[in-house]
């Protein structure tokens, strides 16, 4: 558990600051967008108010500070900024209807600054929150949207209580004897994507995709998103039954995504992907912290357009457990790189495929939801952090599955990528034209 210090002070006499954890700094630079819609929320005064009093009582805490990407540490906020500070962090909104999502998260994209730990903003009905990735993984975020939601000033004193870099080191030493093998091979042998300037097959030629002139081109990150309904879960779910029997359904809309996205002509490397994986369940028991970056980026070799393929990779990396190993080297590594900056990506280079799928996040089903499940509406999204890739986040509600995809312009067409995801409403019609009998 990471431990509250008095800041140092720099020159000016002004505070500098603790340093951002190791295990936190791999993520500085890298940023989530969590919404829900409708719910009965706290006021947005009852919201200042507890954030007021958590940053007099905590004035050090990283959700009460701003954040130096830069110089790597939590800034405490003087005492006489605080409701300036406060004034840039909540924001108030209007009225929320379930169509104009997409267009509210866009529109205050620009509100969520480098130099703010997190932004939310306060609607009739809905609570949308920005936070930094250094904060935490989508546990935290969506931890922190209810305790926001409810103006809980107890839960926001529970994501005080942050896993630190010693907590992926005892997990390491707990998984060490049942794993060393397999963690061995995969330091002799280790699996990733081939270079970009390597030829690589993937999918049908690009159509509709721009393609970067050159490699200085500004980075324009967007996002995207869509609902696929009960019924074509349930369809997904008989096709799964008649064609992959035991494969997980993640799996299966791992292939059906990565084909929705390749006949819309996107280039996209179709040798692997990089999924989440989370090392909670694999903490020793006394470590008990859900707070924290916990969880890795991993690479899947595999066909991605064969969903067994796709279920025999990602079982492989769930039961070597080799998260815990590539958590503890970036952790110890993460001085020696800087804050995440976009990559340039060479003209014409298929793009790298992210699928990472979640049955649920802590504190989703506790949020005060103001109707049934059908009217319930969830988004989240990490933000597009370089033009070499494309990301897609689905979440599982009660009725529907909520599909979010964050990509850059430069390198993917934004209606190419949302007919993808339309597509998958129809996932009898895309599995036999593209998967076939897999």
């Amino acid at each position: 558990m990471s431990t509250t210090r008095a800041p140092e002070q720099h020159a000016t006499g002004r505070p500098r600051g603790r340093r951002i954890a190791l295990i936190d700094r791999p993520w500085i630079g890298y940023r989530s967008v969590m919404l829900a819609t409708p719910l009965a929320l706290s006021t947005p005064e009852e919201i200042r108010g507890v954030l007021a009093d958590y940053s007099s009582d905590h004035p050090t805490a990283p959700l009460a500070g701003r954040i130096d990407e830069q110089a790597g540490r939590w800034v405490p906020v003087p005492r006489s900024e605080r409701d300036a500070h406060l004034d840039r962090v909540l924001i108030r909104s209007g009225d929320l209807e379930p169509d104009g999502i997409e267009a509210h998260v866009a529109a205050h994209v620009a509100a969520a600054a480098a130099d703010l730990p997190f932004v939310v903003v306060v609607g009739t009905r809905s609570i949308c929150v920005y936070m930094s990735h250094a904060v935490g993984d989508a546990t935290v975020l969506s931890r922190l949207m209810l305790a926001l939601a409810r103006a809980d000033r107890r839960g926001l004193e529970a994501i005080g209580s942050r896993a630190g870099t010693a907590t992926p080191l005892r997990a390491l030493v707990r998984q060490l004897r049942p794993h060393y093998r397999q963690w061995l091979e995969q330091l002799r042998h280790p699996v990733g994507p081939p270079a970009l300037d390597t030829p690589i097959p993937v999918g049908p030629p690009a159509v509709d995709t721009p393609t970067p002139t050159e490699p200085a081109t500004p980075p324009r990150p967007t996002f995207a998103g869509s609902v696929l309904g009960g019924p074509a879960l349930r369809e997904l779910t008989r096709w799964r039954n008649a064609n992959a029997p035991g494969v997980s359904l993640t799996s299966v809309l791992t292939s059906a995504t990565y084909r929705a996205l390749t006949e819309q002509g996107l280039n996209i490397h179709g040798g692997g992907c990089y999924t989440l994986v989370d090392i909670r369940s694999q903490l020793p028991r006394t470590d008990e912290l859900p707070y924290g970056n916990l969880a890795k980026s991993l690479y899947l070799a595999a066909d991605l357009t064969d969903p067994k393929a796709v279920a025999v990779a990602l079982r492989e990396a769930m039961d070597s457990a080799r998260a815990i190993p590539a958590i503890v080297v970036a952790t110890a590594t993460s001085p020696l790189r800087g804050p995440a900056r976009p990559q340039p990506h060479p003209p014409g280079a298929p793009l790298m495929f992210t699928m990472n799928s979640m049955p649920t996040l802590p504190g989703l089903s506790d949020l005060p939801w103001a109707d049934d499940a059908a009217g319930r509406r969830f988004y989240g999204v990490g933000m597009s952090a370089g033009p070499g890739g494309i990301t897609v986040f689905a979440l599982r509600m009660r009725d529907h599955m909520q599909l979010t995809a964050s990509f850059d312009e430069t390198t993917a067409a934004p209606d190419a990528v949302r007919r993808a995801l339309e597509a998958l409403a129809d996932p009898a019609s895309l599995m036999g034209r593209r998967l076939g009998s897999a």
